[in-house]
């Protein structure tokens, strides 16, 4: 019997916020509870404590001079922001035949279910959605009121023009005042000679970045038979074949164009994940959440 994570039984659940905070309820439920972003042992700040902090934190010598309830943050608990990057372009609305969800709809669920973690553990999150222009920056704040404000601006995208990932990455750098965490959607259809750019601002700003790309299975397998109109996923035109002819030549292209995308993150040792609309997203979760951890290791 399908779980909560099956693609197929997310894409039934149509609100978004519904279907995030299920997905956080039961992602969670299989988890040891932990942070996304760390903890380390070295002292940082205090902050006042609210209902539901553990009270091993506690500072009781602050008690005793204030009688007031102080809780000890450490290094990485700090407020590190983390931006979402998510492409709302034309061809992230494609949903090829038997997918629950398109490529858009995916990523966004992704997304609001990041963000909600983020929410739960009172860190601050961003998001920037674009295509060629970027149409929304929403600063990285915490509150639940922020969240709704996100998940507005989800649900209201509709398709747009084309990609351009670098233009995004530079539009962001105005609003890193400090380090942080850049997690990028799309499905990189666009020229790959500017994300380079894009990345190398990211990384003098000593921001950390995770690349996605989200591919329908469709556009992964290449599963045609018999003569097909293929239409351009950007708007390029349409072109009639015989997809025998075209399917060797399609995947050594993609091949290609994924490897020149991993090459530019690997350049500044950022990391790129291919994910698929018909994976699960605890799959997808559980791996994000994994490099977190391994990244946070190395450093300490």
């Amino acid at each position: 019997m399908p779980g909560i994570f099956d693609p197929h039984v997310i894409g039934r659940v149509k609100n978004l916020e519904l279907r995030s905070m299920r997905l956080v309820e039961s992602f969670m439920a299989g988890m040891h509870k932990s942070r996304l972003l760390g903890i380390s042992t070295e002292f940082a700040q205090h902050r006042q404590y609210v209902p539901g902090d553990d009270t091993k934190h506690l500072d009781w010598k602050v008690f005793a001079k204030t009688d007031r309830y102080f809780v000890k943050q450490y290094e990485a608990e700090t407020n590190m922001p983390v931006y979402f990057l998510l492409d709302s372009s034309n061809s992230m609305f494609f949903r090829g035949d038997g997918a629950a969800m398109s490529k858009f709809e995916y990523a966004a669920t992704a997304v609001a279910t990041l963000a909600y973690l983020l929410m739960q553990q009172k860190d601050t999150f961003g998001l920037v959605l674009f295509d060629e222009k970027v149409h929304s920056i929403l600063p990285a704040k915490g509150s639940g009121a922020h969240y709704r404000n996100i998940l507005d601006v989800l649900t209201k995208a509709r398709a747009g023009g084309r990609t351009d990932v670098s233009n995004a990455l530079f539009a962001l750098v105005p609003q890193l005042k400090r380090r942080g965490l850049v997690v990028v959607f799309s499905d990189f259809i666009d020229a790959t000679d500017r994300l380079a750019l894009g990345l190398g601002q990211m990384s003098y700003r000593h921001q950390d970045v995770g690349l996605f790309h989200v591919e329908d299975p469709v556009e992964r397998d290449f599963p045609f038979a018999g003569q097909t109109i293929f239409l351009g996923p950007e708007q390029e035109g349409k072109l009639l074949c015989e997809p025998r002819d075209l399917r060797r030549a399609y995947l050594g292209a993609r091949r290609r164009h994924l490897d020149t995308i991993r090459e530019a993150a690997l350049q500044f040792r950022y990391d790129m994940e291919q994910i698929h609309t018909d994976i699960g997203l605890d799959e997808v979760l559980t791996k994000f959440l994994s490099v977190r951890l391994a990244k946070r290791r190395r450093r300490w």
